[in-house]
């Protein structure tokens, strides 16, 4: 049998381009589903790739905020810093302050005893002052009541030389006590002559004071001498100074005379 080499080429040719045209279509049918499925995978990764955009963003920004505060951090740390510096300073000069402050209250201290101590020797002293002053007020006022007396003695035995000038001839006057009430009036001259009564007070040393005392107890004796005519006299040595007794003594209606040396009184 003659074999057709020919025919056969054309045979293996036709097989060969069906099985390569049916091979080629299944690649490319392959190949589409390939792509439809990269298409989708694409369309994946694409979602994706936004999702992770978006999230970069949000972390671009997240980080711009960190960024942002980490910068105001690091500036509130220097401040704080420069602050704490600041502090310590003024702490360092609380301390030395303090430090001078106790010095001086252990100094103050120290003074105060000192002055303690002085104050006590010094009340010590004042005591021992006030004492002799109490004492020596004692004498003078001895002294006075005595000087008082003897000026009263002399001048009860001087003035009826006076009321014999004014027309009244008695040898002697003697002080009184009247009593008024639950009073006792005491004066220092007493004389009732006819339809009057003298009442004298003697004074050392004429004060303001012992005018109006004066005035006081005459006045309640004119109640008791109803029917009398009643002559207020005071009779002085001395008159303080800064003051105008006199002038106030005439005013209540008594006779001012002052004692002289040598037995003279010298109205006034």
């Amino acid at each position: 049998m003659v074999v057709d080499e020919k025919r056969v080429r054309e045979i293996v040719r036709e097989e060969l381009e069906t099985f390569l045209v049916k091979s080629l279509a299944e690649s490319l049918k392959e190949l589409h589903s390939i792509s439809q499925d990269f298409r989708e995978q694409q369309k994946d990764y694409d979602k994706k790739f936004e999702e992770i955009g978006k999230e970069l963003a949000g972390l671009r920004e997240i980080t711009g905020n960190l960024v942002k505060s980490s910068e105001e951090n690091t500036k509130a740390i220097a401040e704080l810093r420069k602050m704490t510096e600041e502090n310590t300073k003024a702490i360092i000069e609380l301390r030395k302050q303090t430090e001078e402050n106790t010095k001086a209250i252990a100094e103050l201290r120290k003074m105060t005893e000192e002055n303690t101590k002085a104050i006590i020797r010094l009340t010590k002293i004042v005591d021992k002052l006030v004492k002799s002053v109490s004492a020596l007020n004692e004498r003078v006022s001895g002294l006075e009541n005595t000087f008082g007396l003897m000026t009263e003695e002399i001048i009860r035995r001087d003035f009826p030389a006076w009321l014999k000038n004014q027309g009244i001839d008695v040898s002697k006057v003697s002080g009184k006590t009247i009593k008024f009430g639950k009073k006792n009036l005491e004066f220092d001259v007493f004389l009732e002559y006819n339809n009057k009564v003298y009442l004298g007070e003697v004074k050392a040393t004429l004060r303001e004071r012992d005018v109006k005392r004066f005035y006081a107890k005459v006045e309640m004796v004119k109640k008791v001498f109803r029917d009398k005519e009643i002559i207020p006299i005071i009779i002085f040595r001395l008159r303080a100074k800064g003051e105008i007794p006199i002038r106030l003594a005439k005013n209540y209606g008594i006779k001012v005379l002052k004692y002289l040396k040598g037995g003279e009184f010298d109205e006034r």
